[in-house]
C-alpha cells in the first residue's frame, strides 16, 4: 500500500467521454482509479452499459490492460418508482467491472420508503461484493450529511458508506460535520472547487454541480480543511466539470484534473487528530 493519497477521475469531469475512453484517459494521466457512469443523468449520453454487452467488457479489458482500477459506478437513483430492475443492473455492472462502490442518490419524496429501499439494495450489494456510497446533495431528497448518516444508520449494513462531495458539503454544511462521522462510514471523497457564494436557487445549484465547477485550487472552498478531516486511506476523486473546458479532449481534461487533485491532497499532518487508519472496506478490497 502506497503512502501517497490514491486518486480517481470522476466521469462527470469528462461526461461526454465513453467509459472505455475515460479509462484510457485516466490511466494516461496517472490516476489510480476511474469512475464509470453506467446510468446517464439528464441529457447526457446513455452509453450501452446496463447490460452484459461489449462496452462493459471493453471497459473492464482496458482497465486490466492499463493497470487502473474502477472506483465507482454511477448513478443509482432511488426515486420511489418501480426502478428496482435498473438498480440491480447497475449493481451487476459494478460487479463485472470489479468496482468498489456504486454511487447512490436519493430522490424519493417519501423518506421512510427511501431508507427502506437503500437498506434492501445494501443486501443486494453485499451479495455482489460492492458497497453503496450514499451522496447527499442540496437539491436531492437527501440534502445534508446528517440526512445521509440517518439513512446509513437505518440500513445497518457493512455495504453502506458515505461519499463526501466538497461542493455539496460547502452548500449544505461544513467540515465540522465530517469530523463527527465515524471513520468506517467515510469511503471516498469527491473534490472540486467553486466560489464561496452559493447559487441563489435550486436551479442554480443543479447547474453549478453538473456543468460549472472549478478544478481543485481554482476557487474558494476549504479543501485542505476537508482533506485534513478525512481518515488516511481515503481515495480522492476529482469531480470537476469545468464549463471553460467543454470540448477539450478527454486526455487533456484528465491531465489538468490530475495535477490539480494531486496538488490539493499531497500528504500532510491531519489537523483533525484522526488516527489515520485505512477503512476496513477499502483494505479488504485492495486485491480486487
Amino acid at each position: 500500500m502506497t503512502d501517497r493519497p490514491l486518486l480517481s477521475l470522476s466521469p462527470l469531469t469528462a461526461v461526454d467521454t465513453s467509459p472505455p475512453d475515460l479509462v484510457t484517459a485516466a490511466a494516461g494521466a496517472g490516476f489510480d482509479y476511474v469512475g464509470i457512469r453506467a446510468k446517464a443523468a439528464a441529457t447526457d449520453t446513455q452509453w450501452p452499459m446496463l447490460d452484459d454487452g461489449p462496452m462493459v467488457w471493453e471497459t473492464r479489458r482496458r482497465a486490466d490492460d492499463l493497470g487502473i482500477d474502477i472506483l465507482d459506478v454511477e448513478v443509482l437513483r432511488i426515486t420511489g418508482t418501480d426502478d428496482a430492475e435498473v438498480a440491480l443492473r447497475i449493481l451487476d455492472v459494478a460487479s463485472v467491472l470489479r468496482a468498489k462502490y456504486v454511487l447512490v442518490n436519493g430522490n424519493d419524496p417519501e423518506p421512510t420508503r427511501q431508507a427502506d429501499t437503500f437498506a434492501r439494495l445494501c443486501r443486494e450489494a453485499e451479495q455482489r461484493g460492492v458497497a453503496l456510497a450514499l451522496e447527499f446533495m442540496a437539491f436531492s431528497r437527501i440534502p445534508t450529511l446528517g440526512d445521509a448518516t440517518a439513512v446509513l444508520t437505518h440500513a445497518a449494513s457493512p455495504a453502506a458508506v458515505l461519499v463526501v462531495d466538497a461542493l455539496h458539503l460547502a452548500r449544505t454544511g461544513s467540515t465540522a460535520d465530517v469530523r463527527a462521522v465515524p471513520d468506517h462510514w467515510l469511503s471516498y471523497a469527491q473534490l472540486c472547487d467553486a466560489p464561496k457564494e452559493s447559487p441563489p436557487d435550486h436551479a442554480g445549484l443543479i447547474t453549478e454541480a453538473r456543468t460549472d465547477r472549478l478544478l481543485p485550487g481554482d476557487g474558494d472552498l476549504p479543501l485542505s480543511e476537508l482533506v485534513g478531516a478525512l481518515p488516511a486511506g481515503t481515495v480522492y476523486s476529482v469531480e470537476a466539470p469545468v464549463l471553460a473546458h467543454t470540448g477539450w479532449a478527454a486526455e487533456v481534461r484528465a491531465e489538468y484534473a490530475y495535477r490539480a487533485l494531486r496538488d490539493t491532497v499531497s500528504p500532510r499532518e491531519s489537523p483533525s487528530g484522526r488516527a489515520g487508519r485505512i477503512p476496513l472496506h477499502l483494505e479488504a478490497g485492495t486485491d480486487r
